[in-house]
């Protein structure tokens, strides 16, 4: 396929507008009177993108940015007000929990409504049913009224009737958050299952996480408008600053510079980072560390203020974002003045126990606003950074290597067998 054929969803200029009244007498006036008695709200404005078929996109933003409004609007469930949505393919969509269910009924016939709701035919529900409840998890409660179903329940059963259309497009929205463990990592299975027959996931989160172990891109909505798109890591860092920003707001401090790599185009104006480097026990910088060396981690700050207490540190991700270790003077109970003017080294101390592979490391340079040290402003954040590979012959899953060990086998009596 090319062109066109190749988007499951294109968006131009798409637009949504409420309009807000302060007292529901005011919208009678309006229509009477003919005079504006509203404020207007755009809860969109002048959204532009697209989505390839296959593709895993995650919408991020803070809250009120317009996330769960761009998700109705291509659901077809919320009328735009300005621009154009082209949707190629049958949309399997997750909103509102509950949405489309009856809550007087129980849930085996919710499972029907739910499978009305998104085009399924009676046959196609009736061959479905038994996988929906197996997969949701219910089966003791799925002849229940679903009015007696927790908020997590609902979502099990939401997902599970969503996820058995095989949709050409699936959009959620949030709707995993209020699911347990076991279930969410089933869901997340699910979604990469349907993003791999060739359809498209489109799903709305504030989870970071999720959005760097299942998406291929991400797009970040800050007022109703798009601020970033593109690598899933590059967009979770600006949504993080924007949160930094925030903060600093609150706290009525300098906002605070997001820098990606070495590219310093703009400097903190109190305190910066000079640059960082992962070195061995020799001093010099190395790119390539083995499994149980010993590293050290150099920091270098120059204050333009005087500053009465600062934070250094640094996390540890993998090249898709995940966060697997980090720390820093806070959380080591250590605080640090500098002077204007001033320049200092801060050093950490690590030993290798990566899994082999490449990893990225963040820096971070903070000002503590009291003895809390929880109360803090970010000043700079230096993102990818440093880039360093990993090596080791040991044999074991995950990221990184907690030395575990075997220390035996024993027989157990019959008595110390029933005891445990």
């Amino acid at each position: 396929m090319s062109g066109r054929d190749d988007y499951a969803i294109r968006v131009r200029g798409l637009s949504k507008m409420y309009r807000i009244y302060e007292k529901p007498s005011d919208m009678l006036a309006e229509l009477v009177t003919r005079r504006p008695r509203h404020r207007e709200h755009w809860a969109l404005r002048d959204v532009s993108f697209d989505v390839k078929r296959g593709e895993v996109v995650g919408v991020i933003g803070r809250n009120g940015a317009g996330k769960s409004t761009l998700l109705r609007i291509i659901s077809d469930t919320l009328d735009k007000t300005e621009g154009e949505v082209t949707v190629n393919g049958r949309i399997s969509a997750i909103m509102v929990l509950g949405t489309g269910f009856n809550m007087d009924l129980t849930g085996r016939e919710n499972i029907l409504l739910g499978g009305l709701c998104l085009g399924m035919t009676h046959e196609e529900i009736e061959r479905k049913t038994a996988d929906v409840i197996a997969f949701s998890g219910l089966n003791s409660f799925i002849d229940a009224p679903c009015k007696g179903y927790s908020t997590g329940m609902l979502a099990r059963l939401a997902f599970s009737i969503a996820a058995s259309v095989e949709p050409d497009i699936l959009i959620v929205d949030e709707a995993l958050a209020t699911g347990d463990v076991l279930f969410n990592v089933k869901s997340y299975s699910r979604m990469r299952e349907i993003a791999k027959s060739g359809a498209t996931v489109l799903f709305v989160t504030h989870s970071l996480q999720q959005i760097y172990d299942l998406c291929d891109r991400a797009i970040l909505l800050e007022g109703g408008r798009v601020a970033a798109t593109g690598n899933p890591r590059t967009v979770g860092y600006l949504y993080e600053d924007m949160v930094h920003q925030e903060m600093a707001d609150i706290n009525q401090s300098a906002a605070p510079v997001l820098q990606m790599g070495h590219d310093a185009s703009e400097a903190p104006t109190k305190a910066r980072i000079l640059g960082a480097d992962l070195v061995d026990a020799a001093g010099e910088p190395v790119h390539r560390v083995k499994d149980g060396e010993d590293y050290l981690i150099r920091i270098r700050v120059r204050a333009d203020q005087d500053i009465d207490s600062i934070s250094v540190g640094y996390d540890i991700r993998t090249q898709t974002g995940v966060q697997i270790y980090g720390t820093s003077m806070s959380a080591l109970g250590i605080r640090e003045s500098i002077a204007a003017g001033e320049e200092k080294r801060f050093d950490f101390t690590l030993r290798a126990a990566f899994n082999t592979g490449a990893y990225v490391i963040n820096f971070g340079l903070a000002e503590f606003l009291s003895e809390d040290t929880s109360h803090y402003s970010m000043i700079h954040f230096i993102a990818d950074s440093v880039m360093f590979e990993a090596e080791t012959t040991a044999r074991f899953p995950g990221l990184v290597n907690l030395r575990g060990g075997y220390s035996g086998a024993w027989p157990l009596s019959a008595n110390q067998a029933r005891r445990l």
